[in-house]
């Protein structure tokens, strides 16, 4: 039966303790705000746009985002097919976070992330032959298990996942372990990474550490894909000793967390400014923390409202002191203060 290797160090243990606590923070601050549902969209679209990206997808996250509301981006086809299938994953991840995670389960996840990607008969199937894991020059720098192996280690791995040992365990190590193993075993001919990416966010989902559905992991891996890279090289390179990749995906976990705390302190300006702030008013405090100096009709195909309703919803945060109006007539752009 699997069992991974790897050893607690004090490093990883001080990492953990900081971990808690932002965690800790973050859950009491998001407890019955109105801004929450913000965090959450920002936070999916973050993660497919990050986790397919890792991949080579090019589109932005703009185009992201633009294509979570329903729109079209005039871009490949198979890339926004990538991006809505991941997304689509997300939701599926919220609406089976309770469930076991069983092989049935893991193979309808691979489907939904590869849907209209790949064939039927690859598509939430183990692959059918030799595949390999090739560094940006096309080298091959990794040879994973074979297709006639590769059920039984998934079988393995997941039994693991139910053992004492595994539930025990604080679950940032749970969802490194995992993340590692099933990209390691590479089962499917396609969407391995992408899938051990989702299983991650399952753990951290089912494990409560994620109640909220607000952080995105993957965006930590995507800015600098290289040491994603080579992290995950290393470990095997040890003969799976996994001590260096757990540390980085804990360091990973705390750089988004403070990244969440920052968010939500932009936030909750709303608490301390002297309006109560609409949700359209928040959507439209965010699009200017994103993007400084809009003016009126990036704001209007931001949030695809009229130019009368724009101003309605900003001329109260310019008399707040929220935001700043500067130029005139058609010159005329926003910023925060």
């Amino acid at each position: 039966m699997y069992k991974p290797t790897y050893k607690i160090t004090p490093y990883l243990l001080n990492l953990i303790d900081e971990i808690s606590s932002l965690r800790a923070w973050i859950e009491r601050a998001t407890i019955k705000v109105s801004w929450l549902p913000t965090l959450q969209k920002e936070a999916h679209s973050k993660t497919a746009h990050s986790s397919t990206a890792i991949e080579g997808n090019p589109l932005s996250l703009h185009q992201v985002k633009a294509i979570a509301r329903g729109d079209k981006v005039g871009a490949h086809i198979d890339h926004e097919r990538e991006v809505t299938n991941y997304l689509k994953a997300i939701k599926w991840l919220k609406k089976n976070m309770s469930e076991r995670i069983t092989e049935n389960k893991l193979l309808a996840l691979h489907q939904v992330l590869s849907a209209g990607l790949l064939p039927e008969e690859k598509s939430g199937k183990y692959k059918q032959k030799q595949n390999y894991v090739l560094n940006e020059r096309k080298i091959k720098i990794y040879t994973p298990p074979s297709s006639k192996a590769s059920p039984q280690l998934v079988k393995e791995l997941l039994i693991w996942l139910s053992t004492k040992e595994a539930k025990d365990l604080h679950p940032v190590l749970v969802c490194a372990v995992v993340h590692h193993r099933l990209v390691s075993i590479h089962p499917f001919s396609d969407g391995n990474g992408r899938l051990s990416r989702a299983l991650g966010t399952w753990i951290l989902y089912q494990r409560g550490f994620d109640t909220q559905h607000i952080f995105s992991l993957d965006e930590f891996f995507a800015s600098n894909r290289k040491m994603y890279y080579l992290k995950l090289q290393q470990a095997r390179d040890l003969d799976d000793n996994l001590t260096h990749w757990i540390e980085h995906v804990a360091e990973g976990i705390l750089h988004t967390l403070k990244d969440v705390k920052k968010r939500i302190e932009d936030l909750h300006v709303s608490s301390k400014s002297c309006i109560n702030l609409t949700p359209r008013q928040e959507d439209l405090l965010r699009i200017l923390r994103d993007h400084p100096h809009m003016r009126v009709a990036g704001l209007q195909k931001e949030l695809k409202l009229t130019r009368a309703r724009i101003n309605q919803l900003i001329m109260p945060l310019v008399d707040c002191g929220l935001v700043i109006k500067e130029g005139r007539s058609k010159a005329t752009h926003y910023r925060l203060a």
